[in-house]
């Protein structure tokens, strides 16, 4: 990370410039951070952005933190909430495992605990960022049409590559009641947030995607030839099928990502969403160590299937679909749905 232009990170409607040091990636103790002062005018300002109550003599801070992240507040023997505590003159209770509870901050200045509940944001976001994502906002696209031709399209290829083209074969394919498009990824780490998530996807439905639905015709996908990530097609990880040009899919997907970067609950990847359908993905093998380092020659896959047709559906469904699952259909099971 560049000393001179440190991340920006938001939390909780506040702004700290992230210098990011090998203390902190061990977690062994919490990362330095400075408030932007051109964000955070006073101190006064901040006390209002968290509730402190009186307590006896001391003051006292509560708030909810997924629990998920506890070990790493306390640390290794505990050390990590040690130092947090001895380098903010406060005393940090966390609930003991299996018990769900906020954790509290106690102390004798108001000071002393925005300056813990700060340390411990920043490292609830840094240990966040390094955890793998769980669900993912999809477009389902299982239906009959669409899985036959790509049963059709799978067939074929084994039939014509599988012994004569290096690295070939079933593993990898993609599960056909599993086809869909991916809107974007997320990580949520228990009953609270998968709530907020769902609460975001209605609030984004009202607010950005009925809006755009109602400018036109009910919205078609057509999955139409085959494309890769990378421009050489003798090494390739992922093969998928493209989407038809379609501008307002484009915009409802785009708008529905920064509905939900809005709220905390996506990282924007980049400025327009990728639309398309994986068929082909050498990370579904199951030899774990063959997912890094295979790729695949799909040259002459791309000149059979330039211009297949996988068929078309009418956008009905968005879906908050958990990574690793399946449901009664076969499709990932849901914690949230919308019908549009």
């Amino acid at each position: 990370m560049d000393v001179l232009e440190p991340e920006l990170v938001w939390i909780n409607g506040r702004c700290y410039r992230f210098y990011e040091s090998s203390a902190w990636k061990n977690m062994d103790t919490s990362a330095p951070y400075v408030e932007d002062e051109e964000l955070v005018s006073s101190e006064d300002e901040s006390d209002t952005d968290i509730e402190i109550v009186s307590c006896g003599t001391m003051f006292k801070h509560t708030f909810y933190v997924p629990t998920a992240f506890y070990a790493n507040i306390i640390g290794a023997k505990g050390s990590t909430r040690k130092r947090l505590e001895s380098e903010t003159g406060t005393t940090i209770e966390v609930p003991r495992k299996g018990k769900v509870a906020d954790i509290a901050i106690l102390g004798r200045d108001r000071k002393a605990i925005i300056s813990a509940r700060h340390r411990i944001d920043l490292l609830i976001e840094d240990v966040r960022k390094k955890k793998r994502y769980t669900h993912f906002l999809s477009i389902p696209l299982n239906k009959q049409e669409i899985i036959d031709n790509f049963n059709s399209f799978k067939t074929d290829v084994l039939e014509k590559y599988a012994k004569s083209t290096r690295n070939i074969d079933e593993s990898l394919f993609q599960t056909a009641s599993k086809l869909h498009i991916t809107i974007g990824m997320l990580k949520l780490f228990d009953d609270n947030e998968k709530k907020q998530a769902f609460d975001v996807l209605n609030d984004c439905k009202e607010k950005v995607i009925k809006p755009i639905l109602e400018e036109s015709e009910p919205l078609k996908i057509q999955l139409r030839g085959v494309e890769c990530m990378n421009d050489d097609p003798t090494e390739v990880k992922v093969l998928f099928a493209k989407i038809s040009q379609n501008d307002k899919l484009q915009k409802l997907v785009d708008e529905t990502v920064n509905h939900f970067v809005d709220f905390g609950l996506m990282k924007k990847e980049r400025e327009n969403v990728k639309l398309h359908a994986t068929l082909m993905n050498v990370s579904f093998k199951d030899d774990h160590s063959s997912r890094f380092k295979e790729k695949i020659d799909a040259t002459e896959i791309f000149k059979d299937h330039k211009e297949t047709l996988f068929g078309e559906i009418t956008l009905n469904q968005i879906d908050i679909s958990e990574l690793g699952t399946a449901s009664k259909n076969n499709y990932y099971k849901s914690i949230g749905s919308i019908t549009i």
